[in-house]
């Protein structure tokens, strides 16, 4: 099942219905965009728009728990300054913390070497429900560390400026989810989320604001639904 939502999800999510959603995997703004003089140095600067200031990191998650089934999670990237927050109102919704997950960039953007490290990591915040027993499928037989390697998305195949890659999101839809069950992105983006979860034999609850991307991420989840059919491929689970 995919159901996808152009509009505000702070109205859509709304309309889902109570106990239905095991996984929020999901992207949103982080409020981070400001003028910068990285595109001279070869890579693509941090001013992602307008829809990337003065975002409330917060406002989306009141009531979150009314749409998520018990033993649901929820896995949240954002900006290391915005854990804080996020991890506090999550716990005022019926959520607890549990990890801070990492993306290793491969590729990371460039600094002025003789100023700054390097930033070559994204967070992600994973909360649990409080009642019931969470999804947690291991990779590995020993401990394993909360982090993915895998380069930013660049050139032709880039549709958004804060793309995910599509490993990265299967990758966590396939550790936190089973197949066959809802996963929910209330900032879809360009749908790499969607595409995670038709390559992954998830449901799929995608929404977005910008219409533009919205037709991205349709488009691209449309043609992996169709490929997958096509190929009769097997589905990840790993």
């Amino acid at each position: 099942m995919i159901d996808l939502h152009q509009g505000d999800c702070l109205e859509l999510m709304k309309d889902v219905p109570d106990n239905s959603v095991d996984l929020i995997l999901t992207d949103p703004p982080y409020n981070i965009s400001r003028d910068n003089n990285f595109e001279t140095m070869g890579r693509n600067g941090i001013q992602f728009g307008d829809w990337d200031h003065n975002f409330n990191q917060v406002s989306w998650l009141t009531g979150i728990n009314r749409i998520m089934k018990a033993g649901s999670s929820i896995v949240i990237f954002n900006d290391w300054r915005n854990l804080g927050i996020l991890d506090k109102k999550l716990d005022n919704e019926g959520f607890v913390g549990k990890d801070v997950f990492r993306w290793i960039k491969t590729n990371p953007m460039p600094r002025n070497r003789d100023r700054r490290y390097i930033t070559d990591y994204e967070f992600a915040l994973v909360a649990t429900n409080k009642k019931g027993k969470w999804v947690f499928n291991r990779y590995d037989s020993k401990y394993e560390r909360p982090k993915y390697s895998c380069s930013v998305v660049t050139g032709s195949k880039r549709f958004h400026p804060t793309q995910k890659p599509i490993s990265l999101m299967e990758y966590l839809v396939c550790r936190h989810s089973n197949p066959g069950q809802t996963i929910l992105d209330p900032f879809m983006g360009s749908g790499s989320t969607g595409v995670a979860c038709v390559n992954t034999n998830r449901a799929f609850i995608g929404m977005e604001l910008d219409c533009d991307y919205f037709k991205i991420a349709e488009q691209r989840i449309n043609e992996a639904g169709k490929k997958a059919v096509k190929e009769d491929a097997p589905r990840t689970n790993r």
